[in-house]
């Protein structure tokens, strides 16, 4: 696409629109980011085996250029949020669906994770220590770490669930394939 941009005596040719996402993308250097946004809420995506979220952005070092209304991005490394929303999905059944038949029965909600007094249940910190001191926050770290560690993460998860399912939880550990057979 070419435009033709008459301003004043210059003449500016070759101008092109890009997708603003893609100047994230490609110089993520230049950019500064706001807070995480609450809407839409952050996600595990499966393509990248990588946790996104949406913050707001702006380009340029002198003048910052907004970027739009919020960018998708993937999860800052400098923040627990990260490894919190990672275990909310775990738990939901999205990172493993083995899991998946596990998730009505949750002694509590997977969202008590990202909830901002989380902290003061036991379950919640040691479930989220558990991810962080490993830092698992996608699939690939996880199945890693279960090809050493194959026990990994069974003791807290299990502190989710009555203790009629251990057994049955303990017989499928580690839930992989992270595909379900048909």
């Amino acid at each position: 696409m070419i435009l033709l941009i008459n301003e004043f005596i210059h003449v500016y040719l070759d101008i092109c629109a890009i997708q603003m996402d893609w100047i994230v993308q490609l110089n993520p250097h230049l950019c500064s980011f706001g807070p995480i946004e609450d809407d839409p809420q952050p996600r595990y995506d499966e393509n990248q085996d990588k946790m996104l979220c949406h913050r707001k952005a702006t380009i340029g070092q002198r003048v910052s250029w907004s970027l739009g209304s919020s960018i998708e991005t993937i999860f800052p490394t400098n923040t627990n949020d990260r490894y919190r929303w990672f275990g909310k999905y775990f738990l939901d059944g999205i990172i493993c669906p083995r899991l998946l038949q596990f998730r009505s029965t949750l002694l509590c909600s997977s969202n008590a994770m990202v909830k901002s007094w989380a902290s003061l249940m036991e379950r919640t910190q040691l479930f989220l220590n558990a991810l962080v001191i490993k830092e698992i926050d996608n699939r690939t770290k996880l199945k890693e770490i279960w090809s050493i560690e194959p026990k990994y993460l069974l003791d807290v998860y299990c502190n989710w669930l009555p203790e009629s399912l251990h057994a049955q939880v303990r017989s499928i550990w580690p839930p992989i394939p992270f595909v379900l057979e048909k």
